[in-house]
């Protein structure tokens, strides 16, 4: 008897509990009014903005970034107005720390639940808001023709839906001689391990991150992108996850 009832409380234990939880949460969030799609947008921000701020503490990557960002001050075509940034994909704002004090920044991101840890990063640095943007990167309908000194990108450009659009677009909204500066993670030389390791990978890996993508050749989509010069450069991340360890990082200049 004593079994049988051991055996009954680990089904309920890890069986019909967690069933339960799991639809008292959907009927919960669906009386609140609050779809599958918006908990799943809720659920992201939450996520990538904690593994954005962890991300930003590691050791390479700060470096990278200290150096990368490091001539924005420069960027300011007329030195009696405050410098003016699009971020495309901001998240919840990891990058402004290395942003030059009183810098405007256009945020653009198609989850808007990011707003809140944005506010909090502009409190934490010396930054400002100039508008939140919900949108994507291929369409900057919004973003008027050579009206900001520079654009940012930041591990977003692996889950852009085309590339070469959003090179174009990123183009067109540049003043002229301003410049994009990117970090992103990429593929992997071709022909090495990893390079067809990313290859068998990618489909689950993209079902499972949120559109990411780790086998895309971005620093090919910079330089037909028409810039007029390109600063293109690697890093092999200190991370156990493997498939992000090739980091491309510069800028292109308009």
């Amino acid at each position: 008897m004593a079994i049988e009832d051991a055996d009954v409380r680990r089904f309920v234990t890890w069986k019909i509990f967690p069933f339960a939880l799991v639809v008292g949460t959907i009927w919960y969030y669906r009386q609140k009014g609050v779809t599958f799609k918006s908990l799943k947008r809720k659920l992201a921000a939450i996520v990538i903005a904690n593994l954005m701020a962890r991300f930003n503490k590691k050791k390479d990557i700060v470096a990278t970034k200290k150096r990368l960002f490091s001539n924005l001050e420069e960027q300011k075509t007329n030195r009696s107005q405050k410098l003016q940034i699009l971020e495309i994909g901001v998240g919840g704002g990891a990058n402004f720390t290395f942003y030059p004090p009183g810098s405007q920044v256009v945020c653009l991101d198609p989850n808007p639940n990011f707003k809140s840890y944005i506010q909090q990063s502009i409190e934490e640095s010396n930054v400002e808001m100039k508008r939140f943007i919900q949108g994507f990167a291929e369409k900057l309908e919004t973003v008027e023709d050579d009206s900001v000194d520079s654009v940012v990108c930041s591990m977003v450009l692996c889950s852009v839906r085309d590339l070469d659009k959003t090179m174009s677009e990123v183009r067109r909204v540049l003043k002229p001689n301003g410049t994009f500066y990117f970090i992103e993670h990429v593929a992997a030389k071709r022909g090495t391990c990893l390079n067809r390791v990313q290859g068998w990978l990618n489909p689950i890996w993209y079902c499972f991150s949120g559109d990411c993508q780790v086998n895309k050749e971005t620093g090919k989509a910079v330089d037909r992108a028409g810039f007029s010069q390109t600063s293109i450069n690697y890093l092999n991340l200190n991370t156990y996850v493997f498939l992000i360890r090739p980091i491309l990082w510069g800028t292109a200049t308009k």
